[in-house]
């Protein structure tokens, strides 16, 4: 007794096998949405290949900062760590206060008092390291701290 079926017999079971209608259309519309999402990635790179200007400028490859022409040794140019801390202060608070607007938005339906200390817990958080920050002189601009010598 083979349980193998024989090719003959293997093409008349795959004859009578009919696929799932509802397998069949999610499958058609996963492949839809990557051939879109290809589409769609792919057309504007494309596009810029095909329409973009292909003669540069005498100054396309010149340092520009800020609706200014640079001077002197550009890319020497030194900022003060103060600069740099600062920078990174508002992107952390800013991320952080990003966690805030989806409580914000379920505040009445879902959070209660637990939820409430909980925000309270953060925002004390945020702010003792803002005063952390203050007190060690982070925050403060002065020339020194800027300079870019």
């Amino acid at each position: 007794m083979n349980p193998t079926p024989s090719p003959q017999q293997a093409v008349e079971l795959l004859a009578q096998v009919q696929p799932d209608p509802a397998i069949v259309a999610d499958v058609y519309s996963l492949a839809v949405m990557l051939l879109y999402g290809l589409v769609f990635a792919v057309l504007p790179l494309v596009a810029g290949l095909l329409l973009a200007p292909r003669e540069t400028a005498p100054l396309f490859g010149a340092i520009y900062e800020c609706g200014m022409p640079a001077f002197g040794r550009a890319r020497a140019a030194r900022f003060g760590v103060f600069y740099y801390l600062y920078a990174l202060l508002f992107i952390v608070f800013e991320v952080d206060v990003l966690y805030l607007f989806p409580i914000a938005r379920i505040y009445r339906e879902q959070v209660g008092i637990a939820g409430f200390c909980e925000i309270l817990f953060f925002v004390i958080v945020l702010f003792l390291a803002v005063a952390y920050a203050w007190k060690k002189g982070v925050l403060e601009w002065e020339r020194e701290a800027l300079s870019l010598h």
